[in-house]
């Protein structure tokens, strides 16, 4: 009994301390309601934007985690040298190379081929038409290597034979109404289909998304060489036994292959590093940046910590009024454990409030901050058992991290230096709440001055001349229409002929690219023979054909040489950039003007006649180096550029369709303006300059409200102070002054730490840039002084406060 009874008793006084505990935190928490309410709404806003953050880092981290053998497959790819210089990592790979490799490596257990089918951007049933985006062949073991599930068909046979296909139940729905296809028929000009199988749509967490495949066999029936060594259309996947070592596979790689290329090496990178730290030629996505996720990991840890320095700091402030309680609790015989306990629950309370409404927010906000990023709603992830665990050990972790230090230093004090009024703070005390302040400060100019390069960056490329002006032009992309790679060209011609009879249209040119196009819509060639010699080799040349008025309709000039001559085409005839006249060895580009050049492989080539240079244009956006361009004669049209000369641009567009509609009756038409698929390509950048700016601008506020905290504490030491003052004749402008220039010290010390810190890290983004601009010293003036501004601000809402406070009662306080 006696046991038992001891047991209870101690129950008992545990819970009476509880609940007194509380009692005393309840009333403590809206005894000063003000700075209650600072201290939960910094660590709320924290917690909240370091939850999305990470949202957003945990889904970029998720690329291939869906697929089950995703630890053992890689990729492989191309590096391309001149002699021993390297040149540039192209993702595609030779067709043989998988076959060569299951059999000759013993670490292969299996291999698949994939490629890009840009020939087939169409497929019709019972006459009418569809566009498929993402449509690739790809070998049989496809669904052995992958994890891409078949919901109607046999994974082994559903890519085994020629001219069968596999559709995902959203293409199926689209063309057929129905996933139940398996057996259906679908055309692409004179080539037909068979639906093998249906497969589930792909997660978009991939690097790899797919519409439509077709079996690789198939590839064979459609011309291409599939025994060939001569070009590198493919993407090859390897699945190799676990616990390979990368190094030592790719030498074995690279021996096996070097009798098969030349100027080249294999290199096997796996598949779950592809979307972060993969930025090749001919990715089949845009892939992400790794430096900028980190960037965004670091901020989301940066803003957790700023909220809960935030509560050191205020908490201090308020310590001077705590100090006498603290003095009676331990004179009645309060032992220092008992006091950290009292301090840790109002901790726990204050954290608590703060947790409660940052779910809150976290709800209110995710569907904007999902549309931001681009991201899908991972809804699934914040209703997890793992996310709610998550947030609780984010709960305790920061209540240890933000409570510990103010229940430690107040539970620490001497009762006689309280009761005698001697208690003054510590000289560490102070040192340390000024660090953690002008480390707020200095993280927050980092993060605000980043927000300003990445959009002055933007701006640069924006206002860059590119080569071609991509304004008031229309683009359309031909359907396809027959065997060829484009519709004919007599129907090109007539098309043609029916835009430039449209009022406002003033030119309308023929190509079978355009600038500012994937290069997937390119044809590459890595080694163009000069008439008598070998010129270029070890550098990929990108060319397309077009007719005589491109160059015209997107206003390029020529540096040499002239255009192709409208109404007599020469098959025989090629135009060159300067940039492709440099490589190919040539001094100036007038000494290019006449020469001949091959632009195939094999032995009896006939060779073209260079007849103009043009000057440098941009085929992709200026984060990417000048591509050397070559262009040949083409009146078959892949695409039809317009350019505009109305100012009714929606009536003209009507205008368009309609004689589209008349000219390739049941084809989807497909357009878009120049200029917009330029800034398509800088929407990473974009996004990632919105997200900086919106956690730079949480940054600096909640950063503000530690200022307040620290700026509370001060005035409270100097309130007698003050009071004397006043009495001797301070206005408020002195005693403001007075109180404010010691944290503008501090602000002015985080800029002059902050600033090399945001010059250094700015740089290093920069360089993932071919064009970029050049970091002045006053490019990081406008962050500093908005800094500066806010925490004057800041800082002077106490100031004027405590200015304006009755002397008497100054005096009267202490």
């Amino acid at each position: 009994m006696a046991p038992f009874l001891s047991r209870y008793l101690v129950l008992l006084k545990l819970r009476i301390m509880l609940k007194n505990n509380i009692i005393v935190a309840w009333r403590s928490f809206f005894k000063d309601s003000f700075y209650s309410l600072l201290n939960v709404i910094g660590i709320a806003i924290a917690i909240a934007a370091f939850m999305l953050i990470i949202n957003y880092v945990r889904y970029e981290h998720s690329y291939e985690s869906f697929h089950t053998k995703a630890d053992n497959i890689y990729r492989v790819t191309l590096d391309l040298y001149e002699g021993k210089q390297y040149i540039v990592t192209d993702c595609e790979t030779h067709p043989p190379l998988g076959p060569l490799l299951k059999t000759e490596v013993p670490e292969v257990i299996d291999y698949v081929r994939i490629q890009r089918t840009e020939e087939l951007p169409e497929v019709s049933h019972n006459g009418k038409f569809y566009k498929v985006d993402r449509l690739y062949a790809a070998d049989p073991s496809l669904f052995n290597v992958f994890s891409y599930r078949l919901i109607d068909g046999d994974p082994s046979t559903a890519l085994s034979l020629p001219m069968q296909a596999v559709v995902t139940e959203t293409l199926a729905r689209r063309i057929f109404g129905t996933t139940d296809v398996k057996g259906k028929v679908l055309k692409s000009g004179e080539r037909v289909f068979s639906i093998s199988g249906v497969m589930e749509d792909p997660p978009l967490n991939t690097h790899l998304k797919l519409d439509m495949l077709l079996s690789f066999s198939s590839l064979a029936k459609m011309g291409w060489d599939l025994n060939s060594w001569n070009g590198n259309n493919n993407y090859t996947y390897l699945l190799l036994r676990s616990g390979i070592n990368l190094a030592s596979f790719n030498s074995k790689l690279q021996s096996v292959t070097k009798e098969k290329i030349r100027n080249r090496q294999y290199v096997a990178e796996p598949v779950k590093d592809i979307h972060l730290k993969s930025h090749k030629t001919f990715e089949p996505e845009v892939n992400g940046n790794k430096k900028t996720v980190d960037f965004l990991l670091i901020t989301a840890i940066l803003i957790l910590i700023i909220g809960s320095v935030n509560y050191v700091n205020v908490a201090t402030a308020r310590s001077a009024e705590r100090l006498k309680e603290v003095g009676v609790r331990k004179v009645l015989g309060s032992s220092r454990i008992l006091l950290i306990k009292q301090f840790m629950t109002e901790t726990l309370l204050t954290n608590l409030f703060a947790f409660m409404i940052s779910a809150l927010l976290i709800r209110l906000t995710l569907p904007a901050y999902l549309n931001l990023v681009d991201r899908p709603a991972d809804t699934a992830f914040f209703a997890s058992k793992t996310f709610f665990l998550s947030y609780a050990a984010l709960f305790l972790f920061n209540c240890l991290l933000s409570g510990m230090y103010p229940a430690l230093a107040l539970s620490a004090t001497k009762p006689a230096s309280v009761t005698n009024r001697m208690f003054t703070s510590s000289g560490k005390s102070d040192l340390l709440r000024k660090v953690l302040v002008t480390g707020q400060f200095t993280i927050a100019l980092v993060v605000l001055t980043a927000s300003f390069i990445v959009f002055r960056q933007l701006s640069y490329m924006r206002h860059q001349d590119l080569g071609v002006n991509a304004s008031q032009i229309l683009t359309i992309r031909a359907p396809f229409n027959n065997e060829q790679d484009s519709v004919s060209r007599y129907q090109s011609l007539t098309f043609k002929n029916s835009l430039m009879q449209l009022p406002g249209v003033e030119k309308v040119a023929i190509s079978g690219a355009l600038p500012g196009l994937s290069l997937h819509e390119l044809s590459t060639m890595t080694s163009i023979t000069r008439y008598g010699s070998v010129a270029g080799k070890g550098y990929n040349y990108y060319m397309y054909g077009i007719d005589a008025d491109f160059i015209p309709a997107m206003t390029i000039e020529m540096a040499a040489g002239r255009n192709f001559r409208p109404g007599l085409p020469n098959k025989d005839e090629v135009v060159i950039t300067e940039e492709a006249s440099r490589l190919m060895g040539f001094k100036n580009a007038k000494e290019a003007v006449g020469e001949k050049l091959s632009l195939t492989l094999s032995p009896d080539a006939k060779f073209s006649t260079i007849i103009g240079v043009m000057n440098d244009y941009h085929q992709q956006s200026l984060k990417e180096s000048l591509l050397p361009m070559i262009h040949w004669y083409q009146d078959r049209a892949g695409f039809f550029s317009v350019k505009i000369a109305s100012s009714d641009i929606p009536g003209l567009i009507s205008k368009v369709k309609a004689v589209y509609d008349q000219q390739f009756p049941g084809h989807p038409i497909e357009y878009h303006f120049l200029d917009d698929m330029f800034d398509q390509q800088y929407k990473a950048d974009q996004q990632f300059g919105k997200i900086v700016s919106i956690f730079s601008a949480l940054t600096l506020f909640i950063t503000c409200l530690g200022l307040l905290g620290l700026a509370a504490y001060s005035i409270s030491r100097r309130t007698k102070e003050i009071g004397i003052r006043k009495v001797m004749g301070a206005s408020v402008s002195d005693i403001t002054r007075l109180l404010s220039v010691d944290f503008i010290k501090l602000v002015m010390i985080a800029i002059c730490i902050g600033t090399p810190i945001a010059a250094y890290v700015m740089s290093l983004w920069l360089n993932g840039y071919a064009y970029r601009l050049s970091l002045q010293w006053w490019m990081f003036i406008p962050a500093a002084i908005l800094v500066m501004v806010i925490a004057i601000l800041a800082v002077s809402f106490q100031s004027v406060k405590a200015a304006l406070m009755n002397p008497v009662k100054s005096l009267r306080s202490e």
